[in-house]
């Protein structure tokens, strides 16, 4: 769920009373028309109070004093008059609740009695509204589905994965989010809408302890648009429709800010569209939607999202319930309850609820205009050095245009001390957005993999960078000179070691065409390393070491002194 922070709403205008003023009679409070459950925020007004006289609130529930945060305090006006509000909060007990209001200069006081009842199920929506929920982590299947039974929604917010270094989600896991429960949640009715949580206001002005966007406008309009680009990327690769906004969570935040959360939204919204994505901004409409639509006032040129989300817990469940919302150019969605326990298919859960402006799920940026971008590959690093016949290659893309239809895979394998040899031809790979293969690799081998992607639109991607691993040769592939011995050894790479004990004892590795060797060795021992005659570096110490051959010829190791050194294996590479 998000984790929006809802500020007090106070009723009446404040100001001090005077020090002598004419009781009123007899005060009265209304409460206006109410459902009387957990929906419900009371509303009413007071007359009869003394003029400009503080009035006072106290509540008790079922007899006992509320322990929960409200306005205590209201303002009569010269009239005599004032506006309240009163919001049961989430978690508080059911039953009767009594607002007493004491004028401070009379001492009269009313009381106003409210009942509070659980509703297990969710409201009806209103005409030219959708109802949503969301849950600070995707709930299992079996639950989704026993609800989309019954349930009056008809979507469910997920809170995509997020880079490590700005990931702000509650739930960082979310072992439930998987491309086979996006699938089955469409298949059973249900729209799903990407939440990215990502960078939060600058420090000086975050409500909670986040990672921070920069301060500075600049950088934060680029990290802006870096945490679309992954958005759009984690919602393809979970299979969430590309027609649906994608909404940034952006927490409640104090004043001071206004110009960096300007320049991120913009930044946000700008690589959205550019994606032919549409944006959404979640927030508290007085500090998040005023920022954006100043930014717009200013700058003509300002690009606000199609969709602002407002947190605002008022319990209506409606799109034109929202207070403090300055009129945009951009579609309205009200998170009007957090936190509400509803009950459907005899299987309970705690969620937020939403209501969103119908035209939102079938809404689609007008005229997209076609793809020409590439998609983006990577390849996983694979080990430098193995023991074993096989390597795996993996990798994983994304297309935030028409969707990979394929990739391509080249391999290239190098003999020991060989020039690096020829790609061969593409082998196709299905379309998957993480993939690997396994490669049969020799001893004393290099394997290089590389990999491209194609789009539906005919785009493909460059190359990746050659991504190679080696095979570790047997000792037995070198031939020794005077001073080194062969031998067994149970726990040695297949069970030999070639042991030297004498200074200046050679052992020939064979030739080089430039490139790397790698030497698994043990003892006190040192080598030098040569090649054609020249000293290239020195090895000492137990493990692999590797060092550079920067040019062509014979490759050998000389011991430095009588030391005892062993060598277990070793492999020369082209790279």
């Amino acid at each position: 769920m998000l984790l929006a922070v809802l500020t007090g709403m106070v009723g009446g205008a404040l100001g001090a009373a005077p020090a002598q003023a004419a009781p009123a009679a007899s005060p009265t409070v209304s409460v206006s028309t109410y459902a009387g459950d957990e929906l419900t925020a009371f509303r009413g007004s007071g007359s009869g109070f003394t003029a400009n006289a503080s009035v006072n609130v106290t509540v008790r529930v079922n007899g006992s004093p509320y322990a929960g945060a409200y306005t205590k305090t209201h303002q009569a006006g010269a009239s005599g008059a004032f506006d309240w509000v009163w919001v049961w909060s989430n978690g508080d007990p059911f039953g009767t609740y009594t607002l007493t209001f004491t004028d401070t200069v009379s001492h009269a006081s009313v009381n106003v009695t409210l009942a509070i009842k659980h509703t297990a199920t969710g409201p009806t929506p209103a005409a030219g509204t959708h109802l949503m929920v969301d849950t600070g982590s995707a709930p299992a299947l079996a639950t989704v589905q026993a609800w989309q039974r019954s349930a009056p929604y008809d979507a469910i917010g997920v809170y995509v994965p997020v880079d490590p270094s700005a990931d702000n989600r509650h739930d960082k896991v979310q072992s439930n989010l998987t491309q086979p429960w996006v699938t089955a949640v469409l298949e059973g009715g249900w729209h799903v809408v990407p939440i990215y949580v990502g960078l939060q206001a600058p420090t000086a002005c975050e409500t909670g302890s986040f990672h921070a966007m920069a301060s500075d406008a600049e950088t934060a309009q680029s990290q802006g648009a870096d945490a679309a680009g992954e958005a759009v990327g984690e919602a393809n690769n979970l299979g969430i429709d590309a027609a649906l906004p994608v909404v940034y969570d952006l927490e409640a935040y104090t004043t001071g800010c206004s110009t960096a959360v300007q320049a991120f939204l913009l930044g946000w919204t700008t690589e959205l569209h550019a994606l032919n994505r549409t944006a959404g901004v979640y927030g508290v409409p007085k500090s998040a939607a005023h920022d954006l639509t100043d930014a717009a006032a200013a700058d003509p040129t300002y690009v606000l999202p199609d969709l602002f989300w407002a947190a605002t817990n008022n319990r209506r469940a409606a799109v034109n319930s929202v207070s403090d919302l300055p009129a945009a150019t951009w579609k309205v969605a009200n998170q009007y309850i957090f936190d509400v326990t509803r009950t459907y298919g005899a299987t309970s859960l705690t969620v937020d609820e939403t209501a969103v402006d119908s035209t939102v799920w079938s809404s689609t940026r007008s005229d997209p205009p076609p793809d020409t971008t590439a998609p983006i590959v990577a390849m996983g690093n694979a080990p430098d050095l193995i023991r074993t016949g096989t390597t795996s290659f993996a990798w994983s893309g994304v297309d935030a245009g028409s969707g990979i239809a394929s990739y391509q895979l080249r391999t290239r394998h190098t003999a020991g001390g060989h020039a690096a040899g020829v790609w061969s031809a593409p082998a196709s790979m299905p379309p998957s957005t993480r993939a690997s293969t396994a490669v049969k690799i020799r001893r004393g081998e290099q394997v290089c993999a590389q990999v491209r992607a194609v789009d539906a639109a005919g785009n493909a991607s460059d190359w990746t960078f050659a991504d190679c691993t080696s095979r570790l040769d047997d000792d037995r592939s070198a031939k020794p000179g005077a001073g080194w011995h062969r031998g067994h050894a149970r726990a040695a790479y297949r069970r030999t070691v070639t042991t030297g004990k004498r200074s200046h004892a050679v052992l020939n590795l064979g030739r080089t065409a430039g490139g790397r060797l790698a030497v698994t060795m043990s003892g006190r021992g040192q080598l030098l390393v040569k090649v054609g005659g020249k000293r290239v570096g020195i090895l000492r110490g137990t493990g692999t070491h590797w060092v550079a051959l920067p040019r062509k010829g014979k490759v050998t190791l000389t011991t430095v002194n009588r030391r005892k050194v062993l060598v277990d294996g070793f492999v020369l590479t082209p790279r």
